[in-house]
This record gives C-alpha cells, sequence and structure tokens, in this order.
C-alpha cells in the first residue's frame, strides 16, 4: 500500500469512527413545559433557572423548553399535556385538578389555613397521597408552590362577605362546581380563563377578581379594581408535573438528579412568591389601591360563610377523605403549637 493509499484508508476509518459515535449519540429528550406564570415574573425567571440547570446536570440529555404567559388557560393546558403536545406544565390547584381533584385540598378549602406554615405542614402531611393519586393518572410532580393568598379585588369598596353579593365575581371557568356553589350561597359568579380578565374589568362583565396581589400587580388588575379586603381567603397552590410516559424515557440516576435541582426550584418559588405578597400590597398602594382591613368581627363572618360552603363542597370539589384530612392535619397541628395551660 502507497503511502497516499494508507492516509486515505486511516482519514475513511476517523470519519466513519466519527459518523457512527454521532450517529450512536442519542438525541436529547424534549420537555415542552407550559405556564399561564407572565414571562418576566420571579416564578417563569426559575424555570428559566431549572431549564438551565437541567442542562447541565443531564450534559446536554435533557432540553426543556418552557413557554410563558400562555392564554390557553389551565383547562386547555391539561387537554394538551393529555394529548402529547406539551409533556409538562405548572399549575394551580384548579389545573390540576382537572387531572385528579386530589390537589384541590391544598387550595379550594376556603379559611382551613391560617398560615404559611400550616399550609407547608398540611402539604408534607398528605403530598405522598396526592402525587401517588397524580402518578396513576400518568403525571409525576416535579415541585409544589404557592403563589400567595387569594384577597377580593373589587372596583367598589367590599369588606364583609354581603358586600360582594351584588357584584359580578370572577371564578376559573374550570370549576363549575366553583360556580354553583357561589350561586346557592347567594353570589354572581362569571366563569372565565385568566387571560379574560382584564379585558372583562374593562367591559363590566366582571367587578371582582378574587386573587393574590402578586397575581393582580403583574396583571395589572388595579387599573379598573381600586379596593381590596385584606382578608385571605385560601391560598393559590399548585405543582409543575411532567407525564410519566416522557419522565420514564430518562435514566432512573438522572431522574433522581433532575427531581433534587427542581425541588431546589420549588423551594425559591414558594419563599420568592410569598415575600412578593406584601411587595405586591406596598406597590399597588402608592398607585392608589385602598386596602380595607378587616376586624375580628368581619374575619368571623368570613369564617362563617366558608363554614356554610364545606358541606357543599366537601365531596365535590374536594375529595370527601382529603378534606377530612386536612381539617384534622390543620387541627393537629395547631394543638400542638398552643402554649401548654
Amino acid at each position: 500500500m502507497t503511502r497516499l493509499a494508507a492516509l486515505f484508508a486511516v482519514s475513511l476509518l476517523a470519519a466513519s469512527a466519527a459518523f457512527a459515535a454521532e450517529a450512536g449519540k442519542a438525541a436529547p429528550v424534549e420537555i415542552k413545559l407550559a405556564t399561564i406564570l407572565p414571562a418576566g415574573t420571579s416564578g417563569h425567571q426559575r424555570l428559566m433557572e431549572m431549564r438551565e440547570t437541567w442542562a447541565t446536570s443531564s450534559a446536554g440529555a435533557v432540553k426543556l423548553t418552557v413557554y410563558a404567559g400562555s392564554a390557553d388557560g389551565e383547562a386547555l393546558l391539561v387537554r394538551k399535556l393529555r394529548a402529547k403536545q406539551i409533556h409538562a406544565a405548572v399549575l394551580s390547584a384548579v389545573g390540576l385538578g382537572a387531572i385528579d381533584r386530589s390537589a384541590t385540598a391544598l387550595q379550594l378549602m376556603p379559611m382551613a389555613f391560617r398560615s404559611w406554615e400550616e399550609v407547608d405542614h398540611v402539604r408534607e402531611k398528605i403530598r405522598g397521597d396526592l402525587e401517588g393519586r397524580l402518578r396513576e393518572k400518568g403525571f409525576e410532580v416535579l415541585f409544589w408552590a404557592d403563589a400567595g393568598w387569594v384577597r377580593y379585588f373589587s372596583k367598589e369598596a367590599a369588606v364583609r362577605p354581603a358586600d360582594f353579593k351584588p357584584m359580578k365575581m370572577f371564578v376559573w371557568s374550570g370549576e363549575p362546581q366553583h360556580l354553583t356553589i357561589l350561586r346557592s350561597l347567594g353570589y354572581q359568579p362569571v366563569g372565565l380563563e385568566t387571560e379574560q380578565i382584564l379585558p372583562s374589568l374593562s367591559t363590566g362583565m366582571i367587578s371582582v377578581v378574587p386573587v393574590p396581589p402578586f397575581l393582580a400587580n403583574a396583571l395589572q388588575y388595579t387599573r379598573y379594581t381600586g379596593h381590596m379586603a385584606d382578608q385571605p381567603w385560601v391560598p393559590l397552590v399548585g405543582a409543575a408535573i411532567v407525564r410519566t410516559d416522557t419522565w420514564n424515557q430518562l435514566a432512573p440516576a438522572l431522574r433522581a438528579e433532575l427531581l433534587k435541582s427542581a425541588g431546589v426550584i420549588g423551594e425559591k418559588v414558594r419563599r420568592r412568591s410569598r415575600e412578593e405578597d406584601d411587595e405586591a400590597i406596598v406597590a399597588m398602594k402608592k398607585r392608589g389601591l385602598v386596602v380595607h382591613a378587616v376586624t375580628p368581627e368581619i374575619t368571623a363572618e368570613w369564617q362563617a360563610l366558608a363554614e356554610q360552603a364545606y358541606p357543599k363542597i366537601r365531596g365535590t370539589m374536594v375529595p370527601a377523605d382529603l378534606f377530612d384530612r386536612v381539617l384534622a392535619e390543620v387541627a393537629a397541628h395547631r394543638a400542638a403549637k398552643a402554649p401548654a395551660k
């Protein structure tokens, strides 16, 4: 073999080896994640952080694509998850409830919690059950999160439960039972998706929006709602989930590593959202929001309204077994924290 022929053979072998190595390299698993959280918010920023962390820790084996500010609404996001148009999503308990009603136990029980400590305690007590039920439906929980305490923002001054009865109130369209219960209590709910809130406020279709201050501030609802009743009603709780079949494409060791980093992201989301709850109120007050303080007497009226709704919520909006367990866990936690007599 001549020297030229030998060099050609070596080059051919090298090229073949490179081609074989490239052909044997698996394409990255793409995970498309959607959320209604607006782009640029702290929650969206943490998702982008998770994207970068996953890319690094998986050595490029996972490509997480984040679609923020989705105008689809959570009900449609769930349909897209089932159709495999997306593989993951960050959903509130309302969206999770379209998959399995269990997650509603953390959000749709008004006045059940008095503090984030109680929310955290109960979530950790029941999360294994919640995650197991979602897994049975084909989804894995990446992390749990929350976005502040829901308060009532209104066009006209209102602070007592009865003050809101003449007003048209936003309710997520994915919760038909919620509409039925509110109507039975004498309220006027209007079912809408999140992206319909602002135009509906501008036209007068609704005049009350129960949302956390963070969202009211980020989505500029106070352009039309100049009043807020400072009575925490329910925590806005949610989770990041991924389709189990997509998740199982990854090696078990890699899944464990990604889940660990997702848990860190979830803790950051929870911590920052709670800070933003108070910061948003301060910012909106500077722009003219009138915050109506509640007295113990008024809080008692809200508690009475919640307890009037409980028999209607239990077994419909929230599974009966979890409804009872949440109340029992809260009661036990309060008893343990109470000073000894």
